[in-house]
């Protein structure tokens, strides 16, 4: 492909993240067992979960920081954001790439370690057993004339098994292209993501993921009633709160409950860490953010009943601001950012923005959860007596995880159903 765009200093890079649970649905059953499955798990490279969702922690602090005065629900895609900024990493170089390294927790992995390590861990979400369903989908669009390196594209396709695709972007059909793509692989869950395509954008990376799954055991419709919950101002506000009672993994400790709810075979789950009345959200993303890996220990098998709100949240930000903050500055810098790893140089490329989207619903059959991000270039436990209840009726922090990997799909922070 021949380079029309020397005087061009951006290049474009959209990245789709999206994960879907289509409550209501009726997923199909994955071929991979139990067994064969931790197994594959156990092979995983622990520093790509670790890293994934200690930068997860990380930027979910940052973001909370910034909406502290806003007093907003948070939900974002650590899994996803550092599988889509894997791919702009594959073509970073030099202090550029130590930059984003630093940032995402890949010190001390090479870039093989890196792409081997998304590679197994993408094989793995997507089989996630009966009752669960992922599908992870990436594609590279091109501008027509535009020159990338052979073998920047080639990795993107063997490790993230993208599809590459050469588009006139001047095309006013260029942007619906994509969008049909998009629509494709979300299932008709978001038909568009793209209005119109800058003259100045040169690539564009799409990442998406499906995701399809209910509660391994359902709450019942006729256990739901109208409850009040506490917002942070004080004042409550009535929500459908659902109710069951079971055998769960529970854990309580000074300041806070937690508890997790199996995604079909128990695979994965949703993880609720609730703040005791007299201590605070605040207060509990303070343990949050000091040791992630907490979290990862065993809980204990307890009887006891949970109240969990319906929850609905639409979520989009900036992430350009918050990961400079973070230290990842190098690849916003028109002048010095690295990326001809990616294509030749001139054009200096460098990333312009990042935007993050994302959307969850949870009711009684289970959770629907979509996450959409664009980047653009141009202690010990309590001894439980008895059967424990926890009510989610107040501020509270989530996460969708991967049981067998730990690997974080989502996490969040509701201060307002």
């Amino acid at each position: 492909m021949k380079n029309n765009f020397r005087n061009s200093k951006l290049l474009a890079t959209g990245l789709l993240l999206i994960l879907i649970g289509n409550a209501c649905g009726n997923p199909a059953e994955n071929s991979m067992s139990l067994e064969k499955r931790q197994v594959t798990a156990d092979k995983v490279d622990g520093r790509i979960i670790k890293a994934s969702n200690e930068f997860g922690m990380q930027l979910h602090r940052q973001l909370v920081r910034t909406e502290q005065d806003k007093k907003k629900n948070i939900f974002i895609s650590p899994t996803s954001i550092s599988l889509a900024l894997a791919m702009s990493y594959n073509g970073s170089k030099g202090e550029t790439q130590a930059s984003m390294a630093k940032t995402l927790g890949w010190q001390g992995m090479s870039l093989d370690e890196i792409n081997r390590g998304n590679e197994m861990l993408i094989n793995l979400l997507q089989h996630s057993g009966s009752g669960v369903k992922v599908n992870i989908a990436n594609s590279l669009w091109s501008r027509k004339g535009a020159a990338f390196h052979i073998d920047f594209m080639k990795t993107l396709q063997n490790f993230y098994d993208a599809k590459v695709a050469e588009l006139d972007f001047n095309s006013p059909k260029a942007p619906d292209t994509i969008n049909d793509w998009v629509n494709k692989n979300t299932n008709g869950k978001i038909p568009q993501i793209i209005d119109s395509i800058n003259p100045k954008e040169v690539l564009i990376l799409m990442n998406a993921v499906y995701f399809n799954g209910g509660w391994k055991k359902e709450f019942q419709l006729s256990g739901t009633k109208e409850e009040s919950f506490k917002l942070p101002d004080g004042s409550t506000k009535q929500v459908q709160m659902m109710s069951q009672s079971g055998t769960y993994e529970y854990l309580q400790e000074e300041g806070f409950q937690a508890i997790r709810l199996p995604y079909g075979q128990g695979q994965m789950d949703m993880l609720i860490i609730l703040p005791d009345e007299s201590s605070s959200l605040d207060a509990l993303h303070d343990k949050l953010w000091a040791d992630p890996e907490r979290w990862y220990k065993s809980f204990q098998s307890s009887r006891g009943e949970i109240k969990l709100p319906r929850l609905k949240i639409d979520y989009s930000e900036k992430l350009k601001e918050p990961l400079m903050a973070m230290g990842m500055t190098l690849p916003f810098d028109e002048v010095h950012a690295d990326f001809s790893g990616m294509a030749p140089v001139p054009p200096n490329l460098f990333i312009s923005a990042i935007t993050h989207k994302t959307f969850i619903e949870v009711n009684e059959k289970g959770t629907e959860a979509a996450a959409v991000t664009s980047v653009q270039m141009a202690g010990a436990s309590a001894p439980i007596d008895g059967p424990f209840q926890m009510t989610i009726n107040r501020p509270f922090f989530f996460a969708i995880e991967d049981r067998q990997t730990g690997a974080w799909l989502f996490v969040g922070s509701v201060v307002e159903p």
